[in-house]
């Protein structure tokens, strides 16, 4: 029997599901809200990851940014160039734990910063922190110094120093503030010294009286923070030592003696090798020395009486006694972009432009409207009683002599005015005080290392904006930024909501 064949009925097509707009609305929102999240992740990782990776690179590279005007926490080029040719080990050791050390107060706040800043530039220079209050054992390797919490001393290779807060900061000793930073000063200073192998020796003579107004102590912490090695002796008591390269003499009120005048002479003569320097610094207020005047004459220069004034405002800071200076082209000093100020200043002459192996050079003049005030000058004396011109304030004396093709110089160098190392004014970043100081004696005494660092005040600058200017800025941010960001939610908070 033939069986039928079933024939399967063709399946009726499914009625296509009808989406309402609530459900497409449940989708687009699902969407959304997905795509949200998956942003919202990504940029909390992308976020997470940036700061990461910023906080390894803050850590080894130097990439902050300083806004302060002087750059007071940043190092000079000139530093940074120095360190990263050293090819020593350096550790320099901080007597306290990093936070007692830098959050004293703000200025050991800057003083840490920039001191950290000496290994991101080197990788020859190691900080470290030791509290010697908890390691006792750690004076013990510096048994012949009195080591005191907060002190920092460098060590390299057995040979070290160690700094003060005196060495990093210019302390007003009479009111006890704090003038300027000189830690970079001191650092690279320290660094110099440590791993130069040849260090210039500046010897200061004491002896000779003191006016109680002018001193040393900046001068000493210039040339120290240099790289000089600086040390003083009683010239009355006391030979200038085989090993000392310069001499610095600074505005005595009592003359030399002749036997003192004569050793002074045959040192700068050196047996005929030269290569010594006498730098000395007159005082407007001193009398007449007779006995060290006359060795200067051998030098062609000649201090006059009485003190120099300005009669131009123009040319002074602040007072008449201030004077600003013209720099004289020569061959030992460059002229700076920055006025030198030479502050109760005596007016110098020489005697001779050339003398057989003996020549003098002009280095600063006064302006040509400054006058001599006489030692003898009454109450009723007026500036314009003197009579005006250009006057030599700083000159050098200079004695050549050839060994062969070599030539060798000695050097008397004198600067009317010991205030004109005053760290007040050494550290105005509008005058060049400090930074000529440096560079003529680097020139002098031949120093390789031709790096100049002054200290860096620490004083607030203004922003340099008008009061109008500062009551538009202040609107914005106060009412006109607000706004602004009120309207931009609402237009996203709207557009969202319409999606």
């Amino acid at each position: 029997m033939n069986k039928e064949k079933k024939v399967k009925e063709p399946k009726a097509p499914k009625t296509p599901k009808v989406r309402t707009a609530q459900d497409l609305h449940r989708s687009r929102s699902l969407r959304h809200g997905t795509m949200a999240t998956v942003l919202s992740v990504c940029f909390v990782a992308a976020v997470v990851i940036i700061n990461v990776i910023a906080s390894i690179l803050v850590e080894r590279y130097p990439i902050t940014v300083d806004l302060t005007t002087n750059k007071v926490f940043e190092i000079s080029d000139e530093s940074i160039d120095y360190i990263k040719g050293i090819d020593k080990d350096i550790n320099v050791y901080i007597l306290a734990t990093e936070e007692d050390f830098s959050g004293n107060n703000q200025y050991y706040k800057q003083a840490n910063t920039v001191i950290n800043k000496y290994a991101l530039y080197s990788d020859r220079i190691h900080i470290n922190y030791i509290d010697i209050y908890t390691d006792v054992d750690f004076a013990a390797n510096y048994p012949n110094e009195k080591l005191t919490y907060g002190q920092i001393l460098l060590d390299c290779e057995g040979r070290y120093q160690v700094l003060t807060a005196y060495d990093l900061f210019d302390v007003d000793e009479q009111y006890g503030s704090i003038k300027s930073s000189t830690t970079e000063q001191a650092m690279t200073g320290a660094i110099m010294n440590l791993t130069d192998s040849n260090p210039v020796n500046v010897v200061f003579l004491t002896g000779f009286g003191d006016n109680n107004r002018t001193d040393s102590s900046n001068l000493k912490s210039i040339l120290t923070n240099n790289g000089y090695v600086v040390s003083e002796i009683n010239f009355l008591s006391e030979d200038i030592p085989e090993d000392a390269d310069a001499v610095v003499l600074c505005s005595p009120t009592s003359d030399l003696t002749n036997d003192l005048a004569d050793q002074l002479s045959l040192w700068l003569e050196n047996d005929g090798d030269f290569d010594h320097t006498l730098l000395y610094f007159a005082d407007g207020s001193q009398p007449s020395l007779p006995v060290l005047e006359g060795v200067l004459n051998e030098w062609g220069i000649s201090i006059e009486s009485g003190y120099l004034a300005e009669t131009d405002a123009n040319h002074v800071y602040g007072n008449y006694t201030y004077l600003l200076t013209d720099y004289v082209e020569n061959d030992f000093t460059e002229e700076g972009s920055k006025p030198v100020l030479m502050p109760n200043a005596k007016a110098l002459s020489v005697l001779w432009d050339n003398n057989s192996n003996r020549y003098t050079h002009i280095l600063m003049n006064t302006y040509s409207s400054a006058v001599i005030v006489p030692e003898d000058a009454g109450e009723d004396w007026q500036l314009t009683d003197g009579e005006q011109g250009s006057y030599p304030i700083a000159v050098l004396g200079q004695r050549l002599a050839y060994q062969g093709t070599t030539a060798h110089n000695s050097y008397v160098a004198v600067f009317g005015s010991m205030d004109m190392t005053n760290s007040y004014f050494t550290s105005m970043s509008a005058l060049d005080n400090g930074e000529y100081l440096v560079e003529f004696m680097n020139t002098l005494t031949g120093k390789e290392a031709g790096i100049t660092i002054v200290g860096k005040e620490l004083g607030t600058e203004s922003l340099g904006i008008s009061s109008g200017q500062a009551t538009v800025i202040g609107g914005f941010f106060q009412y006109a930024l607000p706004v602004i960001v009120i309207l931009v939610g609402v237009i996203v908070w709207v557009r969202r909501r319409n999606m």
